[in-house]
């Protein structure tokens, strides 16, 4: 994982990173991690130019994961999203569409399979970046994303970002 965090540092600071970013400004975002993976890592960066943000994603074999479905439109352009995987899944993967000043999300979740017996334990990160700011996640190692949370600011053309993180090992 540090790599990637060097890789994001070089990515930014060269503002372009050949390979790394999933879309370009303007066009389609489509990240669908391997089967049995699921995000572990995400990062971000916002062109004032293009009002819309380019995306990176790591995808490993954090905990087992099962079937996957894909959630189309998680969100309406300009408006809030507020996504969480059904039955305690993982986010695996996200398609959007850019269009004015936004995009609208569909979020590809698969089931746990080893999971608390009694119930998750998840709560809200804070906001991952700032309007027009960098943003960067990494997962801890003993959770996974389970739901997804942005607002969309129209003056800054961008929105915020907060992740869903639940514990997943019995142990």
């Amino acid at each position: 994982m540090e790599g990637v965090k060097i890789l994001f540092v070089v990515c930014l600071t060269l503002k372009t990173c050949h390979g790394a970013w999933v879309n370009e400004h303007d066009k389609y975002l489509n990240k669908k991690c391997p089967a049995g993976q699921q995000i572990v890592t995400m990062a971000s960066v916002h062109s004032d130019h293009y009002e819309d943000r380019r995306w990176s994603y790591t995808c490993e074999n954090y905990s087992p994961v099962g079937d996957c479905a894909w959630h189309s439109k998680v969100n309406s352009y300009d408006q809030t999203m507020n996504f969480k995987c059904p039955d305690n899944g993982a986010i695996c993967g996200f398609k959007a569409t850019h269009s004015g000043n936004d995009r609208e999300y569909d979020v590809r979740c698969c089931a746990m399979t080893q999971l608390y017996p009694t119930g998750l334990s998840c709560q809200w990160t804070g906001f991952l970046n700032n309007y027009d700011g960098y943003l960067y996640y990494g997962v801890p190692w003993h959770k996974f994303i389970n739901g997804i949370y942005s607002t969309f600011n129209n003056h800054y053309g961008d929105r915020r970002f907060k992740v869903y993180e639940c514990k997943r090992w019995i142990w």
